[in-house]
């Protein structure tokens, strides 16, 4: 008898014990899963407000190309002294869902702030001194092509999304930039090696300037070497043999990074222009700050569906069911949040033209071309300045 009492004891003992750790387990377990919860509403929020700022950035950049003040002309300011005529245009942003449509309007002056650019400066000032060297101007040349290249390629992209609805731009806008911007400096490498070859006709050119004793204001003459300066013309040609066997090293090295840098380079560049909104500066940051205001609905719906989404992955159906009632009662105002009201802009307006603005210069209209007519016109000789044609000069030239 005092055995069975005993095993009986044990026994009990051992179901207590089972209880306690199948508790603790669960304890454990609901533990474990509050602070995946937890953790993933964290990161979640952090995602949310990093992607909006991207489609913010992306909205701000659309603005910026179909307001035309990129330096997208070799033949304007600031590549040279030559001014461009720019028409002044106002940007829909911030658009209404309402009938009729209105919207915030944000233009970018063309004021000396945002016709400055420290690097194509630089090159300008450089290529007026009288003393200017060949050799450094055809360096020059081609990195101001790669620069031209990439702020047409930011523009032609940024005004063909413009044309999107503005709910698309901010949603989408930051994985087609992603993608396009992948591409597009690839683009970038051929774009080089057509400039690489092109301008050496700098080669074939010398600056009387540079030899002699002239003002500080005057500019340098360039003259074309021929067969009548046969050193100069050897001097030449052999540095067209050298820069052609150069090319081969630089092509697998230095080229890739070159047409890859300079292109999210000029990206940055294109943050710091500043456009005004109510006769009052606005930046890259301003529009920023307004766009959590202006889709402050837009993202706290996104939020919430990621949270439900969490809710019952990590803490099972019951809390999932109880989240989006919730969300559901903050929606229907039952809980009085007004987290999914929208604010009411005072400075709205009649939707203006998405039309890009015109951009004259020496009185010829250029209006950035697409992307594709970018391309293409690197071989169209009949545009002034295709490869064949920029070939056909170098091989006359090397002919005297």
């Amino acid at each position: 008898m005092a055995n069975t009492n005993t095993n009986n004891d044990t026994q009990e003992l051992d179901k207590k014990k089972q209880a306690n750790t199948s508790s603790s387990g669960s304890a454990n377990k609901s533990i474990k899963n509050i602070g995946s919860f937890l953790v993933s509403v964290l990161i979640t929020v952090l995602l949310i407000v990093g992607y909006f700022i991207l489609g913010s950035i992306v909205l701000y950049e659309c603005k910026l190309a179909q307001s035309n003040i990129l330096p997208t002309s070799l033949e304007c300011y600031p590549y040279t002294e030559t001014l461009p005529e720019i028409q002044k245009v106002l940007t829909n942003i911030f658009i209404t869902n309402t009938e009729p449509q209105e919207s915030v309007k944000l233009s970018f002056p063309i004021d000396k702030y945002n016709s400055k650019n420290v690097i194509l400066d630089m090159f300008r000032k450089y290529k007026e001194q009288p003393k200017s060297n060949f050799l450094i101007n055809y360096i020059i040349a081609i990195l101001e092509g790669l620069i031209n290249y990439s702020n047409n390629a930011l523009t032609s992209f940024f005004n063909l999304l413009n044309g999107a609805p503005e709910i698309v731009i901010i949603l989408f806008g930051p994985i087609l930039s992603a993608i396009y911007f992948g591409l597009a400096p690839i683009i970038g490498i051929f774009v080089f090696i057509y400039y690489y070859f092109a301008e050496m006709k700098w080669f074939f050119k010398e600056n009387t300037n540079a030899n002699i004793n002239t003002n500080v204001n005057s500019k340098p003459v360039w003259n074309d070497v021929n067969l009548i300066e046969p050193i100069n013309y050897g001097s030449a040609l052999f540095l067209v043999f050298v820069f052609f066997i150069l090319f081969w090293i630089l092509l697998f090295t230095v080229t890739p990074m070159l047409a890859i840098g300079t292109f999210y380079m000029c990206l940055l560049m294109s943050f710091g222009y500043k456009g005004e909104i109510d006769n009052k500066k606005a930046s890259i940051f301003t529009i920023i700050q307004e766009m959590f205001k202006h889709y402050k609905v837009t993202m706290t719906t996104v939020f919430s569906i990621m949270i439900i989404i969490s809710a019952f992955s990590n803490l099972g159906a019951v809390s999932g069911v109880f989240s989006m009632l919730t969300v559901l009662l903050i929606y229907f105002n039952f809980i009085p949040i007004n987290i999914f009201e929208s604010i009411k802009a005072t400075n709205l307006t009649h939707l203006s033209s998405f039309e890009q603005a015109y951009k004259k210069c020496d009185g010829t209209s250029n209006k950035p071309k697409t992307f594709f007519q970018n391309f293409e016109n690197l071989f169209d000789n009949k545009k002034g300045g295709g490869i064949g044609r920029e070939l056909k000069k170098l091989n006359k030239n090397m002919k005297g």
